[in-house]
């Protein structure tokens, strides 16, 4: 199958390219420019323990999920996203402006391989376990690179969010616009931190509830939601779980009676439809949470490996003022 050329790359006559070659070298003197867009490559990155070399700045990129076009956008480079795709859960947050217009597909279903080539990237940033691999791509040439939050050792903190804003800057050339966007979350973090300090530590639980309402999962220690608890003065009654998120039985969430249940949305749930498929159930009923109706419902993308967390945890630091 051959690759068709980038949308808006034209093919230059040879006699046409030398002419303007040569036009472009006397009148404009040492291509500084493109001296200066070359600085730090051939750059090489971990992304999750797999080295990737990269020659030159990608200028193309397509993302997989619905952490790495925020975080490509916090970057300062969502100018380069040419497709988004499988945002199952599509919350770009305060990021949105920047990423409308952008080409989203397959929301519901892993992109194919196909596909991604046909868009002619020179980078895929996706996350471990898609159903696209790196060796996939390499047959063809394509680097993927893999955001930290979704590796399988990750640790869900915001400094693993703030090391792939500061990645990707370098990478493409938007250093300057990466770190000043690092430098304000942090703040913001900080802050809320700040306001939470003397809280007597509550116990939360954070869970989502499959679409059909069937099963019920809580986020452990290595999730980023759990990251933003501790954060916000709660102790995560899964905390002793090193999974970032594994589906539960009503026992053990009987067992754990958490003070305040943080329910996740996703797809076309919604804040009444989560909690109603929480009472339903009888034999929760004497859940504290439940009975006290100290429930905070929030978009799943909220607390996703990504800048949007950073929204999210102010979000949820309003959400938790109420119930205190």
């Amino acid at each position: 199958m051959s690759n068709p050329l980038p949308r808006g790359t034209h093919r230059v006559l040879p006699g046409v390219a030398l002419l303007t070659a040569a036009l472009l070298t006397a009148c404009s003197g040492p291509p500084q420019a493109a001296t200066s867009a070359a600085a730090g490559f051939p750059m090489t990155v971990s992304s999750c323990g797999r080295d990737v070399t990269f020659d030159h700045a990608p200028q193309r990129v397509v993302t997989v999920g619905s952490v790495a076009a925020p975080l490509i956008a916090a970057a300062g480079a969502a100018d380069r996203i040419v497709t988004r795709t499988f945002e199952s859960a599509p919350f770009p947050g305060e990021y949105a402006d920047e990423l409308a217009g952008i080409e989203t597909t397959s929301r519901t279903g892993e992109i194919a391989r196909e596909e991604i080539i046909d868009r002619g990237p020179d980078v895929v940033v996706s996350f471990e376990g898609a159903a696209v691999t790196a060796d996939d791509l390499a047959q063809v040439n394509i680097p993927l690179l893999v955001s930290r939050g979704y590796c399988r050792d990750a640790a869900g903190s915001f400094d693993d969010i703030f090391a792939d804003i500061e990645l990707y800057g370098r990478l493409f050339g938007t250093s300057a616009a990466a770190n000043t966007e690092i430098t304000s979350l942090r703040q913001r973090v900080d802050e809320v931190a700040g306001r939470n300090k003397a809280h007597t530590p509550l116990r939360a639980a954070a869970l989502i509830i499959s679409r059909d309402g069937a099963k019920i999962s809580a986020y452990g220690r290595t999730s980023t939601v759990s990251s933003q608890m501790r954060i916000l003065g709660l102790d995560n009654a899964f905390g002793d779980s090193d999974i970032r998120y594994s589906e539960i039985n009503t026992e053990t969430l009987i067992d754990r009676d958490p003070d305040i249940i943080v329910l996740l949305t996703q797809g076309e749930q919604t804040p009444e439809s989560v909690r109603q498929a929480l009472r339903e159930r009888p034999e929760l009923a004497r859940l504290r949470a439940i009975r006290d109706n100290r429930m905070i419902v929030v978009p799943f993308g909220y607390t996703g490996p990504g800048p949007v967390a950073v929204e999210g945890i102010e979000v949820l630091d309003r959400e938790l003022g109420a119930l205190r």
